[in-house]
């Protein structure tokens, strides 16, 4: 296109943006879209502090992000296109029948799953390209803005489930799994085998919501995805792992000011512990499942220093009930978690995020976890003392503007104490239910599954991680991303027991070997070495091709002394979008 072409284009587009005052922008973006990517990147290239990191966000908000940009202070020639790119997102427009904006939209995708090792890495979290990654053979999602501050979505997904799992296995996630596991070949299509009936996927919606909002606030209910934070392997406070989460959030935005309050329900932890030989054989939809696990979390977020420094504190509570009844001084909007003292109800944690841009195209970003401090208590390994629970995350990146595209540089480092995010386990003297920072996802695959996740780090605590990102991006044309992370982990995991210090145990530090709490968690640190090399293409607007190869080196699998194992990986797609 030419600079003429660019120029009138453009005039148009800040025309359209200008009257577009009182329209509807509720929308809510998902956190994939690539408008997120390339704003980042022109913050980065014009030397500020890296746009909100609590996604995912509104229409209104990401026109106000947009409108901070200093067009005159572009450099180079995909600055200019990753502009143009943003602001042609922001003034697409739904299709109208009398008052009503609505819009239908159509992806069909076709994708291969190939791997090599159907011997060690036979479960579903055995993958790099997993199920929060695939995408479904059909996707027909349905939006609308009925009037001028609401909106809606809901997607209707045709796909396969998260195969069968079977066998032993701590969590339903890591037990062998017939369809992604001990299958070499498997693709999206449904009933084509290995894809039998029962793998056909009945967990839909993954995206189904109403927001509401007008200037400088936004308020969403029902299932979507969220993450906090510019972690690259993940952040501390909130990732995304989940397929989806059951969310209430509320957020108002300024220039140099944000606040977010959410709240996030799972299935209670006692729904594991149902299935015993008093209903052995029962559905297990049939199963009492009252009680009630919800995160709860305020967030503010602050730009200083002319808008070189973002700094965010995030202060949450994963509250728990069996009986399902919620105590009303825990819904305090502006309060402060840690003093409620209803440690049996709940587990408090604080996260303090801070990122620099030093200048121009560089950046620095930092996280730190503080999981249920207190003070004046007692000092592990002293009597009655709990166990430490830190956690801490660094990184560095970079952006270049190369000709047509733009480099991104990112280097981070993680540690995450043996017992972050954990709570005792379902103590069979007291019958009480630990309050670990996880949730539980109900799935019908073949029969009820219960998913375990964590609800922040995806590889939990008693990890050290190193990652290494190098991306090569065309805006809108194609894309190419290399990733290697190296990670040591101990024996600690999301079903690990957590207890108060006698005085006689050893303090665990990461990555642990021994589990102070239970002397049958022991083992050797497992160090994993895992390389992908993503790509995309796009041979049109609406026609994509898309691969996937992961290399996964692991040593002392599951913990166990054992020689070097590894898996070839690779997904392969074609997506078109009506």
């Amino acid at each position: 296109m030419t600079t003429v072409k660019k120029a009138v284009c453009l005039l148009l587009i800040l025309v359209i943006m200008a009257s577009l005052g009182a329209t509807n922008s509720q929308k809510i973006f998902p956190l994939d879209n690539s408008i997120y990517r390339y704003i980042t990147n022109l913050y980065i290239l014009q030397g500020k502090a890296l746009p909100s990191t609590t996604a995912p966000f509104s229409q209104d908000e990401l026109r106000r992000m947009f409108d901070k940009i200093d067009r005159t202070a572009l450099a180079t020639p995909v600055e200019f296109e990753l502009y143009d790119q943003v602001a042609t997102f922001l003034v697409e427009k739904p299709k109208q029948i009398g008052a009503l904006g609505y819009d239908i939209g159509l992806d069909v995708a076709l994708e291969a799953y190939f791997h090599t090792n159907t011997t060690d890495f036979i479960s579903e979290s055995d993958w790099s390209y997993g199920y929060n990654n695939r995408k479904p053979l059909l996707n027909l999602n349905f939006e609308t803005w009925p009037t001028d501050h609401f909106y809606s979505y809901f997607e209707l997904s045709v796909m396969n489930n998260f195969g069968f799992a079977v066998g032993p296995g701590k969590i339903p996630n890591e037990k062998p799994n017939p369809l992604y596991g001990k299958s070499q070949l498997t693709t999206n299509i449904i009933m084509i085998p290995p894809n039998v009936l029962h793998d056909v996927d009945l967990n839909f919606p993954y995206r189904a919501f109403v927001s509401v909002g007008g200037d400088h606030w936004s308020m969403q209910v029902g299932r979507d995805k969220i993450s906090w934070g510019a972690g690259k392997s993940g952040n501390i406070s909130v990732s995304n792992n989940m397929p989806y989460q059951q969310v209430g959030r509320f957020t108002t935005y300024f220039n140099s000011f944000k606040y977010t309050l959410l709240s996030s329900f799972f299935t209670h932890p006692q729904i594991l512990y149902y299935k015993s030989v008093d209903n052995h054989g029962v559905n297990e939809q049939d199963l009492l499942a009252d009680g009630m696990k919800m995160y709860l979390a305020h967030r503010v977020e602050f730009r200083i220093f002319e808008e070189k420094v973002g700094f965010a504190v995030t202060e949450s509570a994963m509250y728990q009930s069996s009986t399902g009844s919620i105590d009303l001084r825990f819904f305090n909007p502006v309060g402060f978690y840690h003093n409620q003292y209803i440690r049996g109800n709940s587990n408090s944690m604080v996260v303090f995020e801070g990122d620099y841009t030093l200048l121009r195209g560089w950046n620095i970003y930092a996280q730190l976890g503080i999981d249920e401090f207190a003070f004046g208590e007692p000092v592990p390994p002293e009597k009655y003392a709990k166990p430490s629970a830190f956690a801490y995350l660094l990184g560095i990146q970079n952006r270049i503007g190369l000709n047509k595209g733009i480099f991104t540089f990112a280097l981070e480092g993680v540690y995450t104490d043996p017992f972050f995010y954990l709570r005792e386990e379902y103590d069979t003297t007291t019958h009480q239910f630990g309050v670990g920072f996880d949730g539980i996802v109900r799935v019908l695959a073949n029969g009820m599954t219960n998913l375990r996740y964590v609800q922040g780090y995806p590889y939990g605590g008693d990890a050290i991680v190193g990652n290494l990102l190098l991306d090569y991006e065309v805006p809108e044309v194609w894309r190419v991303s290399l990733d290697a992370l190296f990670m040591a982990h101990g024996v600690m995991g999301i079903t690990s027991k957590w207890d108060l210090y006698t005085g006689s145990e050893a303090v665990a530090s990461t990555p642990s070997t021994q589990n102070p709490f239970d002397a049958t968690e022991n083992g050797l640190v497992e160090y994993s070495l895992l390389i992908k090399l993503a790509s995309e293409v796009n041979l049109m607007r609406k026609l994509a091709l898309t691969g996937h190869l992961a290399l996964p080196f692991i040593w002392n699998k599951d913990n166990i002394a054992r020689s070097m194992v590894h898996d070839y990986q690779l997904s392969v797609g074609v997506q078109y979008s009506f």
